[in-house]
């Protein structure tokens, strides 16, 4: 199944940024900070061919109606952010596979990776 790279960033912003411990928050803050509708559409958007997609199988495919369905049924929210965070990765990280390292948008999701990865160590922490 082939989703558009729109409709897979379209998530990261639906889903939102939420933060609860003093370790998240300023990591999350600067990825709300570069996922911002205007760098999304800059760097997601206009660098990109009209009709190019990523791949993706449908489970890899985070709806917001799921998310709803998640926060009314017993799922904390610490388990709901870890989620999304999974999600989104793995999202930032397909798409930063395909780009050509000359591509303009390369060095932005590369960014998005980096913030992606010391998030990541985070909640290593938490979980352990």
């Amino acid at each position: 199944m082939q989703q558009g790279y729109a409709a897979v960033l379209c998530v990261l912003a639906v889903l939102g940024l939420e933060a609860a411990a003093l370790g998240e928050c300023e990591l999350t803050r600067l990825l709300q900070d570069k996922l911002q509708y205007e760098m999304r559409l800059q760097y997601m958007k206009h660098y990109f061919p009209i009709d190019y997609t990523v791949q993706v199988q449908y489970e890899e495919v985070l709806r917001p109606s799921n998310i709803t369905r998640l926060r009314n049924g017993t799922v904390s929210e610490a388990a709901l952010r870890y989620l999304w965070f999974h999600v989104s990765s793995q999202a930032v990280l397909r798409i930063h596979e395909v780009l050509p390292e000359k591509h303009p948008s390369w060095k932005y999701t590369q960014e998005l990776c980096q913030l992606f990865d010391a998030l990541g160590k985070e909640y290593s922490k938490y979980r352990q």
